[in-house]
Order: C-alpha cells, then structure tokens, then sequence
C-alpha cells in the first residue's frame, strides 16, 4: 500500500508539473509561444543484466549472492560472455538434484508414491508398548519379535499382525476382481483393504513400519533415490539414457532396505534378519552402487525404482507414464467406448485381467496407443500391478524376445528381451526419446516463447551431447537472448492496409497469401452466415476480397490457440506470424493491438512461474529464514510447461513469504515489509519479467 501511495503522489507531482495553471492562461502579457526544441534523444535503456542474471539462477534451483551477481553484471555488461556464468550455475548442486528430475519427471518425483509403501502398514502402539495393525491384543497374547528396524532388540507384537510364514493371498482369499496370486506387502493385502487380518507383518516385521516418522522417512528416500541418481548422472556427465537403463542406482540405507525387503518378499525367506544384518553398513547418505537381480536384465535405471515403478499402479498405466517421461507420448482415448471394452473382456476390467491385451492392441481406434503400451508392458511382466505386488516375481517374467512399437502397430521399432533392460535400451535408442528430453528442456526454460530455431538449437545439443548440462547449457543461452529482446522497448506500431472497423474488412495482400497457401485446400466452398451453430459444419470459404470481422475474429481465436490448421499444426514462428496479421487486419489502434497481443500471442496465460520447489527455495534464501517444508501442492505435480502465475501460486508462495518473513523478523529483525517485497519480487516467482505479452 505504501509504494501504491508512492505512485499517486508522484502521478500528481508530475501532472501539476506539466500543466499550466489558469492564471497562466489569462495571462494577456505573456510571450507568444516558441516553436519547440528539437526532442532529446531518448536514453538508453538499461540492460538489466542483474535481473536476468538472478532470473536465471533461480531457474537452475541456486540463488547467487547479490555481490556475486554485481560482479558478473559488471562483466557482462562490459562486454564478457555469459558462459561462463551459466557454467557457474550448472556446477551448483540443487540443478542436478532438484531441477533435472523435476524437468525430466514432474509428478512422478514430486509427490508420495502410494502404492510402494502402503499406510496401511504403519504399526500402531497401545499404552504398555505392544504393536499391532488391525485391534490391540493382551499382553499376555503378545509375541517377542526382533524387528528389521533394531535386529539387536526385541518389541511385543499382536500374533495377528505378525504372522512371520504368510506371504500371498489366493483368489480365494480375497474378494478382489483378479485370477492373479497377491502378495501380503500390496496395498490389496494391507490392512487398509482387509475385511478380516489376513497377512501381518512376516518375518522380522519386514512388511511394517514402526510409526508414521519412519513411513514418511522411507518414502522420502525412494524419492531421494531418483533425484540422487539423477544427480550423479548429471554430475559424471553420462549420457541422459545411462538414467533409464543402468542397473546401478544412488541410494541412501532406507531404499536399500526396500530392495532387499523386495527380495525377501520374492524368494519368501523366513530368515529375513541375514538379508539385513549388514545394512548398518550402508552408508546413511547412500552410495551409488549395482542391484542385485533375480533374473537377468530384471533393472532398468529409475525405471524400476519404487518410486518411479509403483508410482501409477496398473501395467497400462505404468507404461504410459514411462512414455510420457521417456517419449512425451500423452494417453489418448479418443474413440473408446464402454461396448469397445466390454467386447474385450467378459467384465471389463482392463486393469487386473490382461489376457485380452493382444486383441486390445489391434482393435481399431486403440492401436495408436495399445500396440506401444500392451506390448510394452510385456517387458515388464515380472513386476506385477502395484496394488497387486510391490516386489519382482522372477517366474512371470517371460524369457523370450519382444516387439516394440511407436505410433501404432504398424510402426515395429525392433525387438528385443522381454525384461526392462531390454525395453530401455530399444526406446532410448528412439529418435522420439532425444526429441523429448529436448523438450523437456524447451518447456522448463523457454516455454511457449520457444520459438523452431530454440527447440532445433537444444535438440541438436541432445543429440550432439546426449548429457544434462551441456543441454541446460544452451537452453539458458537462448533464454538470455529471448530475456533481452523482451525487455528492449517495443517497436512503434505500424498500420497496414485493411479497414480496421465495420462489418466487413478488405483482406490486405499478405494475409491473402497466407489464406491461400495454409486454408485454401479446405477452405473454399461454404458461405459465411452469422449462425454460430453452422460454422462448424462446413469450412467456410476465405477467397471473397473481403471477409466479415465476426469470422476474422474467430480465425484468430483457433489459429491462436491451435485448433487450426487441423491436419498440418503450425509451429510457433509460423501461428505468431499469421496470428499477428490478424491482429493488424483487425485492429488499429495500438492500445487494442496490444491487448490482442497479450491474449492472442500470450494465449491468455498468467506469466510463467518458477517451479514451486525453486521459488520456495528462494524465498527462504531471501528471507534469510529456511523452513524445511515440503508443501503438499498440487504445483508440485505439474509439468514444467503447465507452470504459471495462478491465484493458487501466488497464494501458495505468498503464505510461505509470510512464514519466511516472519521468521526472519524474529529472529534477525529484518524489516517485514521490505523482506515480503523480496521474497515475492516477480524476479523470484516468474521465470520471465513481466514487460511482454
């Protein structure tokens, strides 16, 4: 409020300023007026390298200190390259661990997996200390166990809730709509489904977890794992497959006890105190080591990581996350119908009755993407749905070769064993899987500003490079380059041939040419006419010399926003260009030009934002007050390119600027005010300034 009275009081300083006062005007002996002096010419405008410089450091997760940014400011601006900040700011350690995953995985690493740790096996206690899942027992029924948590110690559990030799559910002992075998660490045999206590904790009460402290700690190591993998691929400089399809993974003492609880679960060992004896050992910040496998070929990178492997539960669902990831192939049902499904299969359930998965793969309307994902899960067949079994079953892994396809069942990509390493290795050798991490890259840094030379730029750094910083290298020297042009002053407008107004507007020559050249084909035979609920019946025609304004507008609106063209998508130097001559055929005045800008080539959109971890991060740093908080968000889910500026951003950042604020004027008696205005400067919250569309 205060600097909004700040901008008052100077727009009436300035309007008193320049306006001549009414006695003034009555003045009969003043001078007759002067012809004007030449203008002076305009000062340049400042480079406003120091915001870049900051703008680009929150994007690689760092926030630099402020002498450390005047520095290179004065550097630059003397005429050094900004490589050799970026490279400053590639060697930081938050970019390989924080902002490549969330990049590369968003959701898949962002938010607690459900289904690899079931809550339902979280141990309660009762007043003298006894554990159990399901209803407190006596004392006197109480067992002795020695848990996996403290082998060396003993603890009193309820028999029921221990049951050291259950390891599986048959069909008959659940009620669940599957043929399949389930095991007693899933989610169907956990306490949170159980009708009745079936299955307990087993052997050293492996399957449990001794309160809610150690639940939230584990699950937060299986993320870890994936970010530290990630981190040590980035840091060594190893290929961007090496992440998908090495068997070694970075992990801390917690993951490394979920691979060996999955290999006690898989080989039902009754001793499972020898699989732990020397876990103590394993360094508590983890270590980058091998998997031992049960069956060849049975670890592909993070992608038979819990966290990434049980993230989505079914196999379908499980694939089309590793291409989404790995391909940036999105699920697509257009066509499905409820008959199409229940012709399948006699009920329906296409997530634990797979026997129809053939047949689904080359039924029409469903091959573009069954044949990529019902093959694909045939190379991981021995890790069965998550909600079914969170550990691999060696005996249901096939030992044969397999297909993969791309676009749809005609599109063989090669074949290869059918486990994970095999489909790793054949779908990063993909052009689709180069093609994505560069994307990945277009739409952290640059977003819908990406224009077809940036993505050529990065795509060819992925394929030149094939690594992590080398990639973010460019991506960050093209963001500067954008960040520049978009705080130069605008150019003057322009007007061009056409009638700006009315019901009817001539079409100037080259909006003409490119009518004809991208429309024509469709575009030629109906009549316009002002009944919207005929417009999409039939492409109206655009040849006549002058067009009416309601569908001019109604071009630019799917042009923008790439409805149109239908069978050949523009890219975004080609939709910018044809949208912009729209805007000018339509509008005149600069003013409504420039709000057609922000809505037509903006797309209506809020500024970009900063992934929520990096703008928490720098928030804290700004406020000199870190929390620790990991926000339960849906922001966290997002991919980076569905990131903006939203109300629900804003309050998000805004009450942990508050938080932070607080904090610091508390403990270091730093001035709230000027600490909420740093902590939520749009230099921390937005990845772009806030000076263009």
């Amino acid at each position: 409020m205060k600097e909004l009275a700040k901008l008052l009081w100077l727009a009436c300083v300035v309007a008193l300023s320049v306006s001549p006062s009414s006695s003034d005007s009555r003045n009969s002996l003043a001078p007759p007026p002067q012809a004007d002096p030449p203008p002076a010419p305009a000062p340049e405008p400042k480079p406003r390298t120091a915001e870049l410089l900051a703008s680009m450091a929150t994007l690689v997760g760092h926030v630099p200190d402020p002498e450390l940014v005047a520095s290179w400011e004065r550097k630059i601006d003397g005429g050094a390259s900004i490589d050799g900040y970026i490279d400053e700011l590639l060697a930081t350690k938050r970019f390989g661990k924080e902002v490549v995953p969330a990049l590369v995985f968003g959701a898949f690493v962002n938010v607690r997996n459900y289904y690899a740790v079931p809550s339902g096996f979280v141990l309660k206690q009762t007043p003298e200390g006894i554990f159990y899942l399901r209803e407190p027992c006596s004392a006197a029924d109480a067992v002795a166990v020695h848990p996996w948590w403290k082998l060396d110690g003993e603890v009193k559990v309820c028999p029921d809730s221990y049951r050291p030799a259950k390891w599986t559910l048959s069909p008959s002992e659940h009620a669940y709509r599957s043929r399949m075998t389930l095991s007693c660490d899933s989610q169907v045999g956990s306490p949170e489904l159980e009708s009745v206590s079936l299955c307990g904790c087993g052997p050293n009460l492996i399957r449990c977890l001794r309160d809610s402290t150690q639940y939230d700690e584990l699950n937060k190591s299986l993320m870890d794992e994936v970010k530290q993998t990630t981190a040590y691929v980035v840091d060594h400089d190893m290929p961007m497959s090496t992440l998908f399809t090495a068997n070694a993974t970075f992990r801390d003492r917690n993951a490394e006890l979920y691979y060996r609880r999955q290999k006690i679960g898989a080989l039902q060992l009754e001793r499972a105190d020898r699989e732990l004896d020397d876990l103590d050992d394993w360094p508590a910040d983890g270590k980058w080591a091998p998997r031992p496998e049960l069956k060849k070929g049975q670890h592909a990178g993070v992608l038979t990581a819990p966290e990434i492997l049980h993230w989505l539960p079914d196999r379908r669902q499980r694939q089309r996350g590793y291409y989404e990831v790995m391909w940036c192939a999105m699920k697509n049902s257009f066509g499905a119908t409820t008959k199409k499904v229940l012709d399948l299969n006699s009920n329906g359930n296409l997530a634990f009755v797979h026997d129809s998965w053939e047949r689904l793969a080359k039924t029409e309307l469903c091959t573009n993407c069954h044949a990529r994902l019902d093959y694909g899960f045939q190379f991981f067949l021995g890790y069965p749905d998550s909600r079914a079994s969170t550990y691999f079953n060696p005996a249901l892994q096939s030992s044969s070769k397999g297909p993969l396809y791309g676009r749809d069942i005609d599109d063989l990509r090669g074949t290869g064993p059918l486990t994970p390493a095999g489909f790793a290795n054949l779908a990063t050798r993909q052009p689709e899987f180069k093609s994505c991490m560069a994307s990945h890259f277009v739409n952290y840094v640059l977003g819908t500003r990406a224009t077809d030379d940036d993505r050529k730029a990065i795509e060819t750094a992925v394929a030149k490079t094939e690594q992590f910083r080398p990639v973010m290298k460019v991506a960050l020297q093209r963001y500067a380059a954008r960040w520049r042009a978009e705080v130069a002053p605008a150019p003057a407008a322009t007007t061009v041939a056409g009638e700006p107004a009315g019901p009817s507007i001539k079409i100037a020559p080259a909006l003409r040419a490119k009518l004809d050249e991208l429309c024509s084909e469709c575009h030629k035979n109906a009549p316009y006419t002002d009944d919207p609920d005929t417009h999409d019946m039939a492409p109206v025609d655009f040849s006549p010399a002058t067009l009416p304004r309601p569908l001019l507008v109604d071009m630019a609106d799917r042009v923008a926003f790439g409805m149109m063209p239908k069978d050949a998508p523009l890219g975004t130097a080609a939709r910018e260009e044809l949208v912009t001559m729209l805007i000018d055929t339509l509008w005149s005045e600069p003013q409504a030009r420039t709000e057609a800008q922000k809505y037509y080539l903006g797309r209506a959109r809020g500024l970009p934002a900063q992934q929520i971890d990096n703008a928490i991060y720098a928030i804290e740093q700004a406020a000199k007050a870190p929390s620790g908080i990991t926000w339960g968000a849906i922001e966290r889910g997002l991919w980076s390119d569905q990131s903006t500026t939203t109300p629900g951003f804003l309050a998000l950042t805004g009450l942990e600027a508050l938080r932070a604020c607080a904090a610091a004027e508390k403990t270091t008696g730093t001035k709230l005010e000027d600490c909420l205005d740093r902590a939520t400067s749009l230099q921390v919250l937005s990845r772009w300034p806030p000076t263009h569309r």
